[in-house]
């Protein structure tokens, strides 16, 4: 298969479904005899943050001379970001030979893997065949019964935890935390953000099972030359430092320095000058959390000016909270219909939510919403997912990467 050969049979697997569980991950990576066991591994699960405090890691690691495997999700413009080498994603080559493997190598299973356990395995089976020399590893959804979950890490990071994926993963930040707990082992170290209560009780109590201990990490990082803005990213480099202080690995000073001002994290405050004068600023942002850091980042940038919100958001999100938080900065809103399998809340469910002193507006597409602020004499703010934030990169990358779509 070629690339958008493998690709579409890979997002072919997206048809059923999230399947949380181990088993079919734990068969694919012992008949690919992947990871090499002497490759350590990072492993990050939490709610927010996940991805910048991996960027983060993985940059500084490259700063200090070390091959380095990322494995995030979701992808923002094209499935390639998911698996990075060395700080560039996969290339297409690549990714097709190791899908044709995969293919070739479930085609008689009586049950094939999810897109996620088939995306997993092609994760690890690149750093091994790559030689990295340690991998920085995303948890996909949760962390208990998450495919990243069957490898043994060499230390575990928990970024905030609060609530998303209800539907999944339960409706408290205790349920929550008990799958994020789930990627915790016997003798490895925990290094966590500071958490609320109830989700901190249960990391303790598990580390206690364990016979191991959580290290949370207070206070925010001190060097003032960080590349992605906010205060809440200083939590995540703070994290980030903590967690490869407890690695295998030597790193001396200018390494953290230079891995810190130099990470890339795309779509988390992601902005675009414009020729105008004013800026259109990507945000990922997609629930309560994520979204006050981003209100929060906004001020702290621009202070008391309102920007025209672009606006899409998937249907089993906090509507209320999300809108009613980035309302706090919006001057009006232009609702919009990102190119995503995912269901979306519809216009107007999310029209009857705005404050009906924001006037709001909408626009079928993303490309037409961008457009029609053009002649604004205001900042654009496109926010409230993740798969908006991508389609919108697309297009002010000007085609850099071809626009993947994917529900996972």
């Amino acid at each position: 298969m070629d690339y958008t050969e493998s690709i579409r049979w890979l997002y072919s697997r997206q048809e059923s479904g999230i399947k949380l569980g181990l088993t079919s991950i734990i068969r694919l990576l012992n008949e690919l005899k992947v990871p090499d066991p002497e490759m350590p591994i990072i492993h990050v699960a939490g709610t927010n943050g996940k991805g910048s405090t991996c960027a983060f890691m993985d940059s500084i690691l490259r700063a200090s001379g070390h091959r380095t495997g990322l494995f995030t999700s979701p992808h923002l413009i094209s499935f390639r970001e998911r698996i990075s080498l060395d700080g560039r994603p996969a290339n297409e080559i690549e990714i097709a030979k190791g899908l044709t493997h995969l293919k070739e190598l479930v085609s008689e299973w009586e049950e094939v893997p999810t897109f996620f356990e088939i995306t997993t395995a092609l994760a690890f089976k690149l750093f091994t065949e790559k030689k990295m020399d340690v991998a920085v590893v995303e948890v996909g959804l949760g962390g208990r019964l998450d495919s990243t979950n069957s490898i043994l890490p060499s230390v575990c990071v928990i970024t905030p935890i609060s609530l998303d994926h209800q539907h999944i993963l339960g409706e408290s930040i205790s349920e929550i935390a008990k799958e994020k707990a789930g990627i915790m082992k016997k003798g490895v170290p925990v290094i966590s953000a500071p958490q609320h209560n109830d989700a901190q009780a249960v990391l303790d109590s598990r580390a206690k099972e364990l016979r191991t201990s959580v290290h949370y990490v207070e206070g925010s990082c001190e060097q003032e030359n960080i590349s992605l803005r906010g205060k809440h990213q200083l939590q995540n480099a703070a994290l980030a430092v903590a967690a490869l202080e407890n690695c295998p690995f030597q790193i001396n000073h200018n390494s953290y320095v230079k891995g810190l001002a130099q990470t890339k994290w795309r779509g988390r405050f992601d902005q675009f000058p414009q020729k105008r004068g004013k800026d259109i600023v990507i945000d990922g942002a997609h629930n309560i959390e994520g979204a006050r850091a981003l209100v929060e980042t906004w001020k702290e940038v621009y202070g008391d000016i309102k920007p025209v919100v672009i606006f899409a958001a998937a249907a089993n999100k906090d509507l209320p909270s999300l809108i009613n938080i980035i309302s706090q900065i919006a001057e009006n809103f232009i609702c919009t219909q990102p190119n995503t399998p995912r269901k979306l809340a519809g216009r107007e469910d999310i029209a009857r939510l705005i404050p009906s002193h924001i006037t709001n507006e909408y626009e079928g597409s993303v490309q037409n919403a961008i457009k029609k602020t053009e002649a604004s004499d205001r900042h654009v703010l496109i926010v409230g997912s993740l798969f908006l934030a991508g389609e919108a990169l697309s297009i002010l990358d000007e085609g850099n990467l071809t626009f993947e779509p994917s529900d996972q």
